[in-house]
């Protein structure tokens, strides 16, 4: 079954059960701005207080969790190779596979912190972890969807959580490093999630994501497909900013795509509150005081 067809149900279900509007970050009410209308029962909204960008109407946690269990599929980053394709791409690190080969990102994190412990939050099937753990990393990962965490732990031999009270029980501070790629614009309770990754992160540690330039988005027609099914949120550097300084981070800078070489030696020099922002990925990094 097309995943579209139990997403709509939820959302005339939502509709006719009248669901109020509400900024899932800071539960507010009265005050958004439209931006627009998709498919005339979704409206793309922006809080006034947050600054948020997110979709009405919302997904409940249970309709989160039942749609990563059962529904969710995006390409590569959610299909299981068969297992001469996983022994090619051990073999390779994952070079040169698409969506799967996170070098680049992992090239800009190695030069802000080279080593420590990092959870790799929603990693999918543990291709990250794997190449996480081949650049010297101590890295494990979590991921709702139970059937993908699974395959990892058995294909790759990486450790990865797939209930977040395992996450919630872990002690605070466990992590030098928070790193996430495209998960962040999935959260429906992203406070709650926020709240739980800055607790997790040790003194002194870096929360390193990369999630789609929603600002960069808002001027041309990327917004009707960026936010909807699959992303029920759109956080900017607006947003986040603000968000990260209340969670004991003392300081915030934001870059974006391409993470080339450029990229790479202006993050070596310091110049990390520089960066152009107007790729298609923005990467937020944050410096637990």
């Amino acid at each position: 079954m097309s995943s579209k067809l139990p997403f709509l149900r939820r959302v005339v279900r939502h509709r006719l059960e009248r669901q109020a509007r509400r900024c899932p970050y800071c539960n507010d009410s009265s005050d958004f701005e439209l931006i627009g209308r998709k498919k005339i029962l979704l409206e793309i909204l922006r809080c006034k207080r947050c600054r948020l960008i997110f979709r009405h109407p919302r997904d409940t946690q249970e309709d989160n969790y039942e749609h990563y269990q059962n529904e969710y599929s995006s390409g590569p980053v959610t299909v299981f190779p068969d297992d001469e394709r996983i022994r090619q791409l051990k073999s390779s690190v994952f070079a040169g596979a698409g969506e799967l080969d996170e070098k680049a990102k992992i090239d800009v994190l190695s030069t802000l912190r080279p080593n420590g412990t990092v959870l790799d939050f929603g990693c999918s099937w543990g291709y990250g972890v794997y190449q996480l753990q081949s650049r010297g990393y101590q890295a494990m990962g979590f991921e709702i969807s139970k059937p993908r965490a699974q395959f990892g732990r058995e294909k790759l031999g990486v450790e990865i959580l797939d209930d977040v009270e395992d996450l919630r029980s872990m002690p605070k501070g466990s992590f030098d490093i928070i790193f996430s790629n495209h998960v962040l614009e999935h959260l429906p309770a992203f406070a709650e999630s926020m709240d739980l990754l800055s607790s997790l992160i040790a003194r002194g540690g870096l929360f390193f994501a990369v999630i789609p330039n929603f600002k960069a988005a808002l001027s041309d027609e990327r917004i009707w497909t960026w936010i909807g099914q699959e992303h029920p949120v759109g956080p900017t550097a607006e947003f986040l900013t603000p968000v990260l300084l209340s969670r004991s981070f003392e300081r915030v800078a934001f870059g974006s795509s391409p993470f080339d070489e450029d990229f790479i030696r202006s993050v070596g020099s310091g110049s990390v509150d520089r960066f152009d922002l107007t790729g298609e990925e923005l990467l937020i990094m944050a410096w637990k005081a």
